[in-house]
């Protein structure tokens, strides 16, 4: 009859196996803390991301609000005044019912004239007043930040001659004319940091006698 016999781990295998235990448990760790790091550092950029689609489409379904029903007048680049005494051309529209987009300080009115400019330090606003409002010339106009994050609006014509788009930093007028000229697109620039992200909304086309669906 044969004897079996167990032979334990001697001390050199026992270090060894412990050695190679530590130098994975550090690879893992090294692992899991980059793979932190690479999710952590890029939650900025997607709630950045996701707040820049979101505020283009708000803008852009106020814009398609602006086409619908007969008195309707859709989107258009006006002369507005600045409030330092000076016009700037602005992108303009009515809507009937100002919904979300408006902060009543008393009860919502209907007939709703927005502007959409940038201000630096407060970003995209959208600038309204309803034409019912008491002493509307007298009173100061209303306020509604759509994003912080936007820095500029640019504007995107077809230039017929050249058969090109053409992106410019700030309207251009009709030809030979003093109005101004109604872009194909617009381009809102985000920034925060070093995150910058560019949206592009088309302009609609006014649909006479429409209703919204």
């Amino acid at each position: 009859m044969r004897a079996t016999f167990r032979r334990g781990f001697t001390l050199l295998e026992m270090l060894v196996s412990l050695a190679l235990l530590g130098i994975l448990m550090v690879s893992l760790s090294s692992f899991l803390f980059s793979m932190s790091e690479l999710w952590g550092g890029g939650r900025d950029k997607r709630l950045f991301d996701q707040h820049a689609r979101a505020a283009t489409g708000l803008v852009r379904n106020a814009f398609e609000l602006a086409t619908y029903g007969p008195s309707a007048s859709g989107v258009a680049l006006k002369d507005v005044d600045d409030g330092a005494g000076s016009t700037k051309p602005r992108l303009s529209f009515l809507l009937a019912d100002a919904g979300r987009l408006a902060d009543w300080p008393e009860a919502p009115l209907p007939d709703v004239d927005f502007n959409v400019y940038v201000e630096e330090g407060r970003g995209l606003v959208f600038q309204w007043q309803s034409r019912l409002e008491i002493e509307r010339d007298k009173t100061d106009k209303h306020d509604t930040v759509i994003s912080p994050f936007v820095t500029a609006i640019h504007y995107e014509y077809y230039d017929p001659d050249l058969k090109e788009w053409k992106v410019e930093d700030e309207p251009v007028n009709e030809t030979g004319g003093t109005a101004w000229k109604k872009p194909a697109r617009i381009h809102l620039l985000f920034e925060r940091g070093a995150l910058k992200s560019e949206k592009v909304i088309n302009l609609p086309i006014k649909r006479s006698g429409a209703s919204t669906p």
